[in-house]
């Protein structure tokens, strides 16, 4: 009966309502600038974030497990040191297996799971198998350290000092906590009762004696190892500083295991040249005790060093072949 509203079908027909503003709505929207950083930046920028915290933090593992397990504050505090170690270990073992079991079973019933974890994971798991690397390797380097160079450095400083020991008139009684000793003027060595005891090491003695004269104790010995051998008798003693003269002094040998080989080579030297020996110290031959100490001493720092700048070489390596290998990987 009416004709029909072309107009209205041209605005309704579609079944959307028609705004006369929608056009120039759209030409803002397309004009507009999306300011968005590209995501091939925003990966390199996390990746770099990623590697420096992978050098860091599992070197500066290194270097507290290595100073705590080197130095006095294991010494003066045994049981503080074990219990910090295992307040970082526990956790740090727990944690990284959880995360080694759950990145195998991804791997296992989703060949996709690991790279739908992304990189951050990647990076989160090695950085915590790299913590776990240096907490075991500080432990041994500074265990290694402690026992055989500063453990002595610190018995000796625990110990008492003495100055103007006379060998004549002194026994090894009245010096038992002797750590540091400066003998009287006129005190040598009698090297022509001298003598080695071999078992693998060989461990050289030497009398100290009093301007050459026959003491009725032998109490003081300078002792060394594998510094005799030059003939079959074992009796050519060159330890230490044994052709110094003037002022002699010695340092107080201290190692538990090497005592009782000293002690068979006194006591061989007892048997084969008649001497009395009631209660030997022994000490290494030296001109300064303490200049000799403060040297070993600097060996153990040294070998801290060493560590330390071997470690943080060695995890550099590392991370550059994890940000290589990484970067091979697509990770969505």
């Amino acid at each position: 009966m009416f004709g029909q509203d072309n107009s209205y079908n041209s605005f309704h027909g579609s079944g959307k309502m028609y705004s006369p503003f929608s056009g120039y709505q759209e030409q803002i929207v397309a004009n507009k600038p999306i300011i968005q950083q590209p995501p091939q930046a925003m990966k390199k920028r996390f990746n770099l974030v990623s590697a420096v915290l992978a050098l860091f933090i599992p070197w500066t593992v290194f270097c507290i497990i290595v100073a705590l397990w080197s130095f006095d504050f294991r010494y003066t505090h045994p049981s503080a040191t074990v219990g910090i170690t295992l307040a970082i270990a526990i956790p740090l073992l727990l944690i990284t297996a959880y995360k080694v079991i759950q990145a195998f079973r991804a791997l296992v019933y989703s060949r996709y799971a690991l790279v739908e974890t992304g990189d951050k994971a990647a990076w989160t798991l090695f950085v915590l198998i790299m913590c776990c690397v240096m907490l075991i390797t500080g432990f041994l380097l500074g265990n290694y350290n402690y026992q055989t160079n500063m453990r002595g450095v610190y018995d000796i400083n625990a110990m008492s000092s003495y100055v103007g020991v006379n060998p004549s008139t002194m026994r090894g009684q009245e010096l038992m906590d002797a750590g540091e000793v400066q003998f009287a003027e006129g005190t040598n060595l009698d090297l022509k009762y001298a003598n080695g005891f071999k078992n693998t090491d060989v461990y050289c003695v030497a009398p100290i004696t009093f301007k050459d004269g026959v003491l009725a104790a032998y109490d003081f010995w300078a002792v060394g190892k594998n510094c005799c051998a030059d003939d079959s008798s074992l009796t050519n003693f060159k330890c230490g500083e044994y052709e110094g003269t003037g002022l002699k002094g010695g340092l107080r040998m201290v190692e538990d295991s090497d005592r009782d080989f000293y002690r068979l080579a006194v006591q061989q030297a007892q048997s084969t040249y008649a001497l009395k020996a009631i209660h030997p110290l022994f000490f290494t031959w030296t001109a300064d005790p303490g200049e000799l100490l403060a040297s070993e001493e600097r060996v153990g720092y040294q070998w801290v060093l060493a560590g330390i700048l071997g470690a943080f070489a060695f995890q550099s390596v590392l991370v550059l072949i994890a940000m290589t290998c990484f970067a091979k990987i697509r990770f969505e």
